[in-house]
């Protein structure tokens, strides 16, 4: 049985090239591909622009088939569904639209809206506050920009839809009753940098559900990075290999659900999908009690590599200050740091790793044993082949800029790329597990439909467990993702968000789309505009024949590269790998029948020196190839990047979610994650990569969506201004509008009753809740008076002094005690001078509202009711900061009641103090007039 190929394909033997084209004219192709643009293969769509048009009129033309991958069989004439529609005529996906009874009115508000807001502006510009210009003045600008804002948020979400894929036309199309499949290769990379910080027991539950998943065994390979460089990450993945000969067998006897061995057990109900009740429960049982001594294992591994150090070193006659080698379990030394660090082993100073854990399997089946004394489990009916499993380290020496994350992405495509050289690529941060093994299928059905040789990657909604349940600090963030990425599905795709993202790996090469139609489904027409006109690609030579004795065929200034080869690195058999990812023709099942997955000593060597530090010195990686550097945000500018090159992008949200993470829920920590992402965007919008200068293949609403991305955190600036001005002006008694109008509480009426409907109609078409929109804007403006200003500070003084900014791990172990509570790290407060300004927000409108009150008491304002909607404004404030507060101050399981107490002292107390204290207040008590304006005006109080 042929092996699964770069390209995603299976030729058989008896297959002739084009044998598509033969089945259905009688005539082989003249391209000469095994199954090409003539007979309708859109994945293969890069074999459609080397067939020129002289061959398009000899060549026979069979009939189209635009969901099809390589290899597909099509079934036989006349053979339909249920529904009667051909079976191969599905598509693999399909697309329903928002209904027009929640789409067209939310249409309609934000034009209204829009139309209601602008008339508010104009109101206020023609209505200036002489006495406190600079208030105006500053006040007009904010109002400005929140309108602004507002509306970049809300173009990109004009068209959104959902894609919902058809696993069962998938099963029916790629997989045969043998039990193989034609699916294409996928390459999952699992990235880690501290075993501490981030646990290698999340790490381990991680990479056990990737090797459970359900995906064909032969074409699924897991790739670990460990920037540490630490053994004992590698020995856990080592234990996680073990254990996985027993999980993966289970998981596919009994259908479990999810595959991560840590979230199942946890689950106090088991779903039975499996064979017999009673054999299940045993199964369970035994597979349970493996998993506890698993993680004991797991636990005790630092303990135990560092009793192992200690007796190999006393065994060598170690002396006093020489340094302390770290012995594997084999007795030889490991290559990375060690734990008593030393030149040469020490984090950012370590050798260059690669290990295979897990060999690649076979590509038939291979039952397991029946039950017996030494095997108490009965895996005779099931397939007990698992995935390969790779542990990478890439070499880190000083003086050497490795970019974090987005290095380690780079070193594991160049690593893969010389073993399984999957056509497509999946990332998952450490502490996300697959919780549905339907996941994979999912992803793949928006790379192989219709059209889809233009997606360059497909992003899953991240979804989060451990979170309190009221969600204190928005961890869900479902706005965003249900929302604003749903909506960019229906332009030219949702932005890349760091994990949980499926990729074409020629689009990390830096390839371009092989047509280009930035119109979408929302402005089809528009993409003619920028429709390319010409494409080179491989010509005539890469028939099968001469792909025999061509390894890399040459065509064009760089053949296959879309760059010229120096930019890819000095590595010969890394570059020779890019044509077989990148075209999947009869050459690349040809080499992939002959060598397979090959993981010779020769490959090994060749691995190591890709993952090198000094590899990328003089190349485009970084620049021109792989994941961005020199940016925070590497993920955001990565997605740009491809798309302004013309690529597309699709969201994928199923049920059950099929990634689950872990997220902080401590406050300190979530700022922090919070103040690295928002200053990332800003870096985005200070560098060459601003979405305001890129090409004209971005689609309009999707480049607005881009600047939104990028300015979101100047809100900050005008928020703390509207936040604190508004509560002040009770004391000094200037207020932004001196004297409101009926029309000015029309606008103002219109302008906010259409948000809230707009909130509404919007949270029914994204599927999320009331409660969660509203906890997303509590977040927000905590966000935005915290981690947002503190990111336009930074990133200034970058830009100013060209200083780099650092940022350390988010933590993910809890500070609390898990045992007793498991949302005890919630209210551990860790400080930070990140809370310092919603601290003074709060004191500030407790303060204003509480003068206010005493102005009405003692009768300096006898119209009370005009300062009523100051003082709910102050409220409104007050209540969007409540996490905030209880956060600080309030126990998890109980009323606040502290927090409450606190604001209701502090009013009490400034009220009594203004009535009382000499020289607070006007003298005259309740017979002193009003503060006079403008003419002799009194200020109505409009804050």
């Amino acid at each position: 049985m042929a092996p699964a190929v770069a390209g995603g394909g299976r030729v058989r033997s008896n297959e002739a090239p084009a044998a598509a084209a033969t089945a259905a004219t009688g005539n082989p192709c003249a391209c000469g591909f095994q199954v090409c643009a003539c007979t309708g293969s859109a994945a293969v769509a890069s074999a459609a622009s080397s067939v020129d048009m002289d061959i398009m009129a000899t060549g026979r033309i069979g009939p189209l088939n635009d969901e099809s991958w390589v290899g597909v069989e099509l079934g036989e004439d006349g053979e339909t569904d249920e529904s009667g529609a051909a079976v191969d005529d599905r598509p693999v996906f399909r697309t329903e639209k928002i209904k027009a009874v929640l789409l067209y009115p939310y249409r309609v508000l934000i034009f209204v809206r829009l139309i209601a807001f602008t008339l508010f502006v104009i109101w206020r510009i023609s209505h200036k506050n002489p006495d406190a210009m600079w208030l105006w003045v500053t006040s007009i600008c904010g109002e400005f920009w929140f309108g602004f804002s507002w509306l970049l948020d809300q173009l990109p979400k004009l068209n959104p839809i959902n894609r919902v894929p058809d696993l069962a036309v998938l099963r029916q199309r790629f997989d045969r009753p043998d039990g193989t499949s034609t699916l294409p290769g996928l390459d999952i990379f699992v990235t880690t940098a501290d075993p501490f910080k981030e646990p290698i027991l999340s790490t381990a539950n991680s990479v056990l559900s990737i090797l459970a998943a359900d995906y064909p065994v032969d074409r699924n390979t897991c790739y670990v990075s460990d920037d540490s460089g630490m053994l004992l990450t590698y020995e856990a993945l080592a234990e996680a290999s073990k254990f996985a000969t027993l999980w993966v067998p289970f998981c596919r006897k009994h259908g479990i659900e999810p595959r991560g061995p840590e979230s199942y057990f946890e689950l106090k109900s088991h779903p039975y999908m499996g064979r017999a009740q009673d054999e299940f429960v045993n199964d369970r049982r035994r597979v349970r009690k493996e998993y506890d001594e698993f993680k004991t294992r797991i636990n005790s591994l630092d303990h135990d590599i560092r009793q192992r150090n200690d007796g190999y070193n006393a065994a060598n006659a170690h002396r006093e200050g020489e340094p302390r080698p770290t012995w594997m379990a084999d007795g030889t030394q490991w290559e990375g740091t060690w734990v008593d660090a030393s030149e040469n082993h020490r984090k950012g100073d370590h050798a260059g790793i690669v290990r295979v854990l897990v060999n690649h399997p076979s590509h038939s089946r291979q039952y397991g044993p029946p039950a017996s004394a030494d095997n108490p489990l009965d895996f005779s009916g099931v397939d007990v082949r698992v995935p390969m499993l790779v542990y990478i380290s890439r070499e880190k020496r000083p003086g050497h800029n490795h970019q974090k994350k987005a290095g380690a992405m780079n070193a594991l495509t160049r690593a893969s790329a010389l073993l399984s050289n999957a056509p497509f690529i999946l990332n998952l941060d450490c502490d996300h597990y697959i919780n549905n093994s339907q996941a994979l299928r999912s992803g793949i059905c928006f790379m192989l439909g219709r059209d889809s040789d233009t997606v360059a990657f497909v992003q899953f909604p991240q979804r989060f467990e451990g979170v309190d349940p009221t969600d204190l600090y928005a961890n869900h963030n479902r706005i965003f993702f249900d929302g604003s990425l749903r909506a960019l599905d229906g332009m030219q795709g949702p932005i890349y968000v760091g994990t949980g993202c499926l990729f074409r790996r020629i689009t990390v090469y830096a390839f371009d789309p092989p047509r280009i139609n930035v119109g979408g489904p929302c402005f089809p027409m528009l993409g003619g505009l920028f429709a390319k006109t010409k494409y080179e690609k491989p010509g005539l030579e890469m028939t099968l024949a001469k792909a025999k004795a061509t390894p890399v065929p040459a065509k064009g200034k760089h053949g296959f590269l879309p760059l010229p080869k120096k930019t890819y690195g000095k590595s010969d058999a890394f570059v020779d790998s890019i044509p077989r990812a990148s075209h999947p023709s009869p050459y690349t099942a040809a080499y992939a029948a002959a060598e397979g997955v090959v993981t010779d000593e020769a490959t090994m060597v060749e691995a190591v020196n890709v993952t090198a530090a000094a590899f990328e010195k003089k190349t485009g990686w970084g620049k021109e190839i792989g994941w961005v550097y020199d940016t925070v945000t590497e993920d955001v500018v990565t997605g740009y990047r491809m798309h302004i090159k013309g690529w597309r992008s699709r969201y994928c949200s199923i049920y059950p979610h099929a990634f689950i993470g872990t997220a902080p829920i401590n406050l300190t920590e979530r700022l922090f994650q919070v103040l690295r992402w928002s200053t990332g965007s800003l870096e985005i919008f200070f560098s060459k990569n601003n979405p305001l200068f890129g090409s004209t293949y971005l689609h309009p609403l999707q480049r607005i969506a881009y600047i939104n991305i990028t300015t979101y955190p100047f809100t900050a600036i005008f928020l703390i201004f509207y936040t604190t001005v508004p509560a002040l002006s009770f004391v000094t008694g200037h207020f932004i509008v001196q004297r409101p109008t009926t029309m000015f509480y029309v606008y103002l009426g219109i302008v906010l009753a259409t948000l809230l409907i707009i909130a509404v109609l919007e949270v029914k078409w994204a599927g999320v809740t009331v409660f969660e929109w509203f906890r997303n804007g509590q977040f927000w403006m905590t966000a935005s008076m915290s981690a947002y200003l503190q990111a336009v500070c930074q990133v200034l003084i970058k830009v100013i002094f060209q200083k780099d900014i650092s940022f350390k791990l988010t933590s993910k172990l809890p500070a609390g005690d898990e045992k007793k509570d498991p949302y005890a790290d919630l209210y551990v407060v860790r400080w930070t001078p990140l809370m310092i300004v919603p601290i003074i927000v709060i004191f500030v409108n407790i303060i204003g509202s509480a003068v206010a009150f005493a102005k009405v008491l003692d009768g300096e304002w006898t119209h009370w009711l005009k300062v009523a909607g100051g003082v709910f404004f102050n409220f409104w404030v007050l209540f969007h900061l409540y996490p905030f507060a209880k956060g600080i101050l309030g126990k998890h399981g109980k009323t606040p009641v502290v927090v409450l107490v606190w604001w209701a002292f502090t009013f009490v107390i400034t009220a009594v103090l203004y009535i009382n204290i000499p020289h607070m207040h006007s003298p005259g008590g309740k017979h002193t007039k009003v503060t006079h304006g403008h003419h002799g005006q009194k200020f109505l109080g409009w804050p």
